[in-house]
């Protein structure tokens, strides 16, 4: 199972909400393209707005992750 970190899609804690929620998404979109994976959110704070989850996908908060 392959990771997408939401970093690495474009989120940051600096980022408003709903740029976060679009880097949230790309990164589940991407692990559901592939088949599954896993998005992972790294320790930090992200505020984020609505994102939509898919099969296969699994969402890991890392350690510190708010």
């Amino acid at each position: 199972m392959a990771d997408y970190n939401i970093v690495d899609a474009g989120a940051s804690a600096d980022a408003a909400p709903a740029e976060n929620a679009a880097a949230i998404q790309r990164a589940v979109d991407a692990a559901h393209a592939a088949g599954g994976g896993r998005v992972v959110i790294p320790a930090g704070t992200f505020q984020c707005g609505t994102i939509r989850l898919k099969s296969h996908v699994e969402l890991h908060l890392e350690q510190g992750a708010v």
